[in-house]
């Protein structure tokens, strides 16, 4: 019978982190086999070297900036912001979304409504031509959806409208104006390691560290493919 590798042995093989080999084969990029009542993965060491000779000849993971600093993250990442503080808060949201205007893509904004006028002078502050670029209809605000799966359905129908790249921010407040428990964020936030309609798009989903419990805190860490934290991005240490 042919041995089948771990995740560590995999990661080892494939010179990666084990959230990574965790992050391909929940994206199905990456063929697993699950085993025992812990359904845990297991790898076929020819599905491994089948892999690397794909990736090779496509190319190397993609990578995108996201527009803190110099950092940069696998394209079509999923990331949590762990804010401080609002001016941190308000620093992060503009610099990732100005990135994302000036590539060229379609950003979404989702944020309570009181929160539109603080991204924007934001945003002023960073570029003073912010408003002849959202101008061009490539920056769009809403407050979210009352439910998760009509908000995963709206971010679904985003995609599907958009042509090219797009990213998603969202100030996750907007869900307190919806009366969302923390078993709603969580099932929002799982729902994302669905990326067959939602591929061409990056998400960053900002929780204020004053408005949110540590129990909805640690949910956005371990549903995250990365956090970022007082300016440093790190890759997901739970999944």
């Amino acid at each position: 019978m042919e041995r089948l590798l771990n995740i560590k042995e995999a990661a080892e093989y494939l010179n990666v982190s084990e959230m990574t080999i965790r992050r391909w084969t929940n994206s199905g990029r990456l063929n697993c086999y699950r085993v025992g009542g812990r359904r845990e993965r297991r790898f076929r060491i020819q599905d491994l070297t089948d892999f690397l000779e794909a990736d090779h000849a496509t190319g190397a993971t993609a990578m995108a900036a996201l527009g803190v600093g110099n950092t940069t993250v696998p394209d079509h990442s999923h990331i949590t912001h762990l804010s401080t503080e609002e001016n941190e808060a308000l620093d992060v949201a503009a610099a990732y979304i100005l990135e994302g205007l000036r590539g060229n893509e379609t950003v979404f904004v989702m944020a309570p409504g009181e929160k539109t006028a603080p991204i924007m002078n934001a945003l002023r502050r960073k570029d003073a031509g912010i408003d002849k670029i959202s101008s061009t209809g490539t920056l769009h605000f809403s407050q979210g959806r009352n439910s998760p799966d009509l908000q995963r359905k709206y971010l679904s129908d985003l995609a599907a409208g958009v042509k090219g790249r797009f990213r998603v921010f969202g100030d996750m407040t907007w869900t307190h104006g919806k009366n969302w428990r923390a078993e709603d964020l969580c099932r929002l936030e799982e729902s994302m390691h669905r990326t067959d309609d939602i591929e061409n798009g990056m998400f960053l989903c900002q929780y204020a560290l004053d408005r949110f419990t540590g129990k909805e805190v640690m949910m956005a860490l371990e549903t995250h493919s990365h956090y970022l934290y007082r300016g440093t991005l790190n890759e997901n240490p739970f999944n």
